[in-house]
């Protein structure tokens, strides 16, 4: 049937990234704890530098903006659905990986491996079980 008698429902693909569940405001608590852990860290960091360098307040609040920038960071930020704890754990693991080597099914078993990558930017130390040789 189109026309007038068709009907379209949108659903969306990801009802969880949607629809969060939000604690206050429409934030996520994750999201209430990285901006209260900030404006914290920010409030005592402009006190301390009032105190005890007797700067005007005005200035400590914008001497103090990169101290909050890391927390809200943390907690707002997102890139492909990863936070940024996320991303440094998986960056860790590809630069600590050493070799990758990938052969294909449709190869012939004589022809030995298919790829292989070795890094060569850090000197590697001498070890008996080196996969990659």
């Amino acid at each position: 049937m189109k026309g007038a008698n068709a009907m379209k429902i949108d659903i969306n693909d990801d009802f969880d990234s949607a629809f969060q569940n939000e604690i206050f405001a429409g934030f996520t608590l994750k999201q209430c704890i990285a901006a209260g852990v900030g404006l914290l860290a920010g409030f005592g960091s402009a006190a301390a530098l009032w105190y005890y360098t007797g700067l005007p307040i005005v200035q400590c609040t914008y001497i103090v903006v990169p101290v909050m920038v890391p927390f809200c960071v943390i907690g707002f930020f997102t890139y492909q659905g990863k936070s940024p704890v996320k991303l440094l754990k998986e960056m860790w693991f590809v630069h600590r990986t050493e070799c990758i080597s990938y052969q294909a099914a449709e190869q012939p078993e004589n022809i030995g491996r298919v790829f292989i990558m070795r890094r060569r930017d850090i000197p590697k130390k001498k070890s008996p079980a080196n996969k990659c040789q």
